[in-house]
């Protein structure tokens, strides 16, 4: 099974994702498009069993491309200091609602389908919320750059002697 294939039909199930123009490694900054990026994952994490199963982990990342606003963050109403007005605040709330949809995907244990040789033993975002990597300066407007890691960890039994 291709585990990129895999993730990138899984990351098409969240609205948020796929309402959105997606690509795969490269792709074009522009506002509200999402890049999914794979990561090298440290070769020490391959943690081979007695049986020829080895633990191994897939880390990916998306990233958020959001335009910006040089505006300050304003309140509705006096009073209303809960509802504060920034676009910058509004994007941020954005990406997080892909975050927040990989960890209830995780607790509910619905993860992509990397095939029969495969089990999935955990999937979890390593950040508590995006990271907002800088500014890309390179297009016209500028945009905001944020970006959430994932990492799946999985048991690969395609090699295992006995299952």
């Amino acid at each position: 099974m291709d585990k990129n294939k895999a993730v990138v039909n899984f990351l098409l199930t969240c609205d948020y994702i796929k309402n959105h123009p997606s690509f795969f490694n490269f792709g074009q900054a522009k506002a509200d498009n999402k890049q999914i990026v794979t990561t090298a994952t440290d070769i020490r994490v391959n943690e081979p069993f007695i049986d020829g199963s080895i633990k191994k982990r897939y880390t990916f990342t998306i990233i958020d491309y959001k335009s910006i606003a040089y505006n300050a963050i304003v309140l509705r109403t006096v009073d209303d200091v809960t509802n504060p007005v920034s676009e910058n605040l509004d994007n941020a709330f954005e990406a997080q609602q892909v975050a927040d949809w990989i960890t209830e995907q995780s607790s509910l244990r619905n993860y992509p389908d990397f095939g029969s040789d495969y089990v999935i033993d955990d999937m979890l975002v390593v950040t508590d919320q995006p990271n907002m990597n800088g500014i890309d300066r390179a297009v016209t407007p500028a945009l905001a750059k944020y970006s959430i890691s994932i990492r799946i960890d999985y048991i690969d039994y395609s090699k295992a002697i006995w299952k």
